[in-house]
């Protein structure tokens, strides 16, 4: 038994389309948006992905599907709903992010998205997507409520991101993973955001994503959000996502560079914030592993820590650090 078949009697599993859309309105009416789905060995879940974006009923919809050369009944699946799909093409790629670039390439729609072969849409979206970007023109990224579900696809949380500057973007530990972070399946951009950063960056494994957002941001992109559940992110045992040390591994790596870079536009208070923050994870806590590993006596595991606050005084703005030094200084006059 697959581990949706409980639940086909609910959405996307129904065979009726949305009817929110006038069948008497010309297509053209409608922006052309473009959703792309990556794929690999994803045959327990890609159907209901598939039926959730085709199910719409979106009369504009031009949707790609980027599979990486599947061994399992993925094939079949997509195969089966092959008169509705734009394109489509099962050959071995070089990841996700490549997949998601091929997908790219054959877009012609004003708004962009992408939704991975185990994550689904909520019915109505792409209309409260399309009627936001008509409200709304100059919108370059758009998001929503994300559902956050189980492998059954049973309701565990949501997440509504409240993220609009670059300075908030990159402030990794009291925005984004303090739960104002964007979710990617329920965000949505312009072709002409696209058509001004580029792709994305195939070299990530995990953060790809982020970057994107990150550099729609930083190329002065507008973000709006609508107040309404739009995708659903469907845990499951074995996705990218939940290798949390490697994630934010990847994360720290990418936004390095960007804190110390002169040309990233954010005030100087907040530089050294995010420095500092930067140095106390990435460094000062690495420099703590490593000495307890070695076995360091504590007046040298002292000493090496201490060069590094003399060579990177930033750290001294770091939350972190700064609860650090008092939680010792008062187990030391306590006791």
């Amino acid at each position: 038994m697959s581990s949706h078949s409980l639940h086909q009697s609910d959405w996307p599993w129904t065979n009726q389309q949305q009817d929110c859309i006038s069948k008497t309105v010309n297509i053209s009416t409608y922006p052309r948006i473009s959703i792309i789905t990556p794929s690999y060995n994803q045959g327990i879940f890609i159907e209901e992905t598939i039926r959730s974006v085709l199910l719409q009923g979106y009369p504009n919809l031009e949707y790609i599907i980027i599979d990486g050369g599947s061994t399992d009944k993925t094939f079949d699946i997509i195969n089966k709903y092959e008169p509705s799909i734009y394109y489509w093409v099962s050959e071995p790629d070089n990841g996700q992010t490549h997949a998601i670039n091929k997908g790219l390439a054959k877009a012609t729609g004003d708004i962009i998205a992408y939704i991975n072969s185990d994550d689904y849409y909520l019915p109505g979206t792409l209309l409260k997507v399309a009627e936001h970007f008509h409200q709304f023109p100059d919108t370059d990224l758009l998001h929503g409520v994300c559902r956050y579900v189980n492998q059954q696809g049973e309701k565990i949380g949501e997440q509504f991101g409240d993220i609009q500057t670059l300075e908030e973007v990159l402030d990794l530990w009291d925005v984004w993973w303090k739960k104002r972070q964007f979710v990617q399946p329920e965000v949505f951009w312009t072709r002409r955001i696209t058509e001004k950063i580029g792709l994305l960056k195939e070299e990530l494994n995990f953060v790809m994503d982020y970057d994107y957002w990150c550099r729609i941001i930083q190329a002065g992109g507008l973000v709006r959000k609508i107040d309404s559940e739009l995708s659903c992110f469907r845990f499951t045992e074995h996705q990218k996502s939940n290798q949390n040390l490697k994630v934010a591994a990847e994360l720290l790596y990418l936004i390095q560079p960007l804190l110390w870079s002169s040309s990233t536009r954010i005030s100087l208070q907040k530089r050294c914030l995010l420095q500092g923050n930067w140095l106390y994870q990435a460094v000062f806590l690495e420099q703590v592993k490593m000495s307890i590993q070695s076995n360091d006596r504590k007046q040298k595991r002292y000493a090496k820590l201490l060069k590094i606050i003399l060579t990177s005084p930033q750290i001294l703005f770091s939350s972190g650090f700064l609860n650090r030094i008092k939680f010792f200084s008062k187990k030391m006059f306590t006791g």
